[in-house]
């Protein structure tokens, strides 16, 4: 990762925002978009148990519920009152439960009427969100930033979730390609397409671990604020400090605490959102 710590260097010494020095003078994207209508499915309630996801079943655990509208008010809380509608979700490290996370909190804000979610796995080296709904898919968003496929044959809107859009994600054939994809222009572009519209969209990114390559710190420029899943027994002391110092030029929302160990106290969440202090 030696070309990251130079960046970073960079970066620190001349002062500039991650915006400057990950995107230089990049020229913009002109692609059409185009429409943003999708297939239709529906989700399988016993299988979004299974894994832990939400549902919209009488059998959905409403204590788990309540702990992602914390989090959910939590977050609209800190990116409201400064404009921000574009959020990524990421790691130190794997197997922190963020793409569980990501998948929660977008279905839990999609309950709202007010809004529409769009939900992006931008984890191109190993997406999951398609898997872990029970969703066949042969295009992602890869197919859509290195083809000329249109965005409305990968788009995916769940029934039970009309407020609820997914850009599902397929594995990138070459995993080095994947930081120059996700900062380039059209992806900008379509980042910026889906937090505009008339109603007020807000864009939640399922990335890849922050430690894992630069897939992160490309896709930085394109997001407002971030959220940092830490997993109890998982993520351990080294890889938060090594995290905190690739991200530090980035809005950090705060982190959210998974699967912690401590005994809850009456009323208190399962996830807890600590706030950091956004740039």
């Amino acid at each position: 990762m030696d070309h990251i710590s130079k960046a970073l260097e960079k970066a620190t010494s001349e002062r500039k925002s991650v915006r400057g020095w990950v995107q230089p003078n990049q020229e913009a994207d002109n692609t059409n978009i185009g429409s943003l209508t999708g297939r239709e499915v529906e989700l399988d309630h016993d299988l979004l148990q299974a894994h832990h996801i939400l549902s919209t079943s009488d059998n959905e655990d409403a204590t788990v519920a309540d702990r992602y509208r914390l989090l959910r008010t939590r977050t609209l809380q800190l990116m409201k009152p400064r404009g921000w509608n574009t959020l990524g979700i990421t790691s130190a490290g794997p197997k922190a439960g963020k793409s569980l996370t990501a998948l929660n909190l977008a279905i839990t804000m999609a309950r709202s009427s007010d809004q529409k979610i769009v939900l992006v796995d931008a984890d191109l080296r190993k997406p999951s969100i398609a898997q872990d709904l029970g969703l066949d898919v042969d295009k992602g968003i890869i197919d859509f930033l290195s083809t000329d496929i249109p965005l409305s044959d990968i788009l995916i809107h769940p029934k039970e979730l009309p407020n609820l859009t997914i850009l599902p994600g397929r594995s990138a054939p070459n995993s080095a390609v994947t930081p120059e994809l996700l900062s380039s222009a059209k992806m900008n572009n379509l980042v910026e397409t889906f937090s505009a519209g008339k109603t007020p969209n807000l864009v939640i990114v399922d990335l890849p671990p922050a430690l894992i390559g630069d897939d992160v710190i490309a896709q930085a420029s394109h997001l407002q604020c971030l959220l940092l899943i830490v997993e109890q027994g998982v993520t351990t002391v080294d890889e938060l400090i090594d995290c905190a110092e690739l991200l530090k030029e980035l809005n950090i929302l705060g982190t959210v605490l998974n699967k912690s160990t401590e005994r809850p106290r009456q009323f208190e969440g399962y996830y807890q959102i600590s706030a950091g202090q956004p740039g």
